[in-house]
């Protein structure tokens, strides 16, 4: 088949990891695998495996993506292009429903698309959820990443959940255990003398790392922690102040963007999640491969979908630093099974969920 992936730009981020998990499979796996960005940046360009080809918009000017867009559709033919968020699969939509093309459109929602609704202030993001009911039930197919958000979606879409196919993320690969082992000379985790905590999520106010600091500085009266934030955004300076105002420089680190986290994860001895809302949770499952002990906020959606409602990890009331606090201690005196962890993350392993996008996408193709 012939596929085609429909992405902004390949920053960092779980959709965008997605990705490139889905199309480098389906490469190896004998598919003619197209990546279309609207611009080519990105920290995951240099990833990109060899046998993805990269395609970009030949003019990114707003009154100028139709056009792009569409000599794209015509020159590829696609069998089957997959969108990865509210505003990209309306205008995949719309372009279909414009051109005629007859390339199968799979749309996906891979964000608690409610809870940024609500939450984010106006924009043209925002504005395209009100074009949800309109345009998604002209899909040729729709995927959601976790049973809850199959939900949500069903209603917010005014469509039958039947319509909505639930597949997880393709999140536990073979290259996520070979990075596990990536030598990390941070020393909190060379020369480990207390517990240390570990987060790793972009800096933006849906991941609430406020909620984690102040949580961690609860704890810092009980025991001796450290805590290393992986990840950037543009949060990034506010949470440096509050750290810095509540005196915990020696104990919390932003450490930035690293493209392999999981390698930071596998050397710590606790992964808080601290998220108000998510989609999916790819890091939940990276996590697991480690066969580390999570805590995670029980938010919608998926966290609690992967760690099974507390069987495989602690979940702690969103938006609550008592609870996460008190977790976070449960936690760490009562670890859990490694070997039990890593079974669980292998529920997501790319060759069992790629089986089920294979499944997918031949049953809209066959003539």
């Amino acid at each position: 088949m012939k596929i085609a992936f429909f992405f902004r730009r390949l920053n960092q981020g779980g959709i965008q990891r997605m990705i490139l998990n889905c199309a480098e499979y389906l490469a190896h796996n004998g598919h003619d695998i197209s990546v279309i960005l609207i611009k080519k940046e990105g920290e995951y360009l240099d990833i990109l495996d060899p046998k993805v080809r990269l395609i970009t918009f030949g003019n990114t000017k707003a009154n100028s993506l139709y056009k792009s867009f569409k000599a794209i559709l015509e020159n590829y033919k696609f069998d089957i292009l997959f969108t990865a968020s509210p505003p990209l699969n309306i205008f995949a939509i719309v372009c279909k429903l414009l051109t005629g093309t007859r390339t199968k459109i799979v749309i996906s929602e891979r964000n608690n698309t409610l809870s940024l609704f609500l939450n984010n202030r106006l924009s043209f993001s925002k504005v395209t959820f009100l074009g949800i009911p309109l345009f998604y039930r002209f899909a040729d197919s729709i995927v959601a990443v976790s049973k809850g958000l199959s939900q949500r979606l069903a209603t917010i879409a005014l469509i039958p959940e039947k319509r909505i196919n639930t597949i997880y993320n393709p999140a536990y690969t073979d290259s996520l255990s070979q990075h596990m082992h990536d030598t990390i000379d941070h020393p909190w985790l060379v020369f480990k003398q207390q517990p240390v905590l570990v987060n790793v999520a972009r800096l933006t106010k849906a991941k609430n790392h406020l909620l984690l600091i102040r949580a961690v500085a609860r704890v810092l009266k009980n025991r001796n922690i450290k805590l290393l934030i992986v990840g950037d955004g543009p949060l990034k300076e506010m949470l440096q102040q509050e750290i810095n105002q509540l005196g915990l420089q020696e104990h919390i680190e932003l450490v930035g963007f690293q493209l392999n986290p999981v390698s930071w994860i596998a050397k710590a001895d606790l992964f808080v999640l601290s998220s108000d809302y998510e989609g999916f949770g790819n890091v939940i499952v990276e996590a697991l491969a480690t066969g580390i002990t999570i805590v995670s906020t029980n938010c919608d959606f998926g966290p609690p979908e992967i760690i099974n409602n507390g069987e495989f990890g602690y979940l702690a009331a969103v938006g609550s630093e008592e609870d996460l606090a008190a977790q976070i201690e449960h936690a760490l005196d009562n670890p859990m099974a490694k070997e039990k962890q890593i079974k669980r993350a292998k529920d997501f392993h790319v060759d069992l969920i790629m089986q089920k996008y294979n499944d997918l996408f031949a049953s809209l193709t066959v003539s």
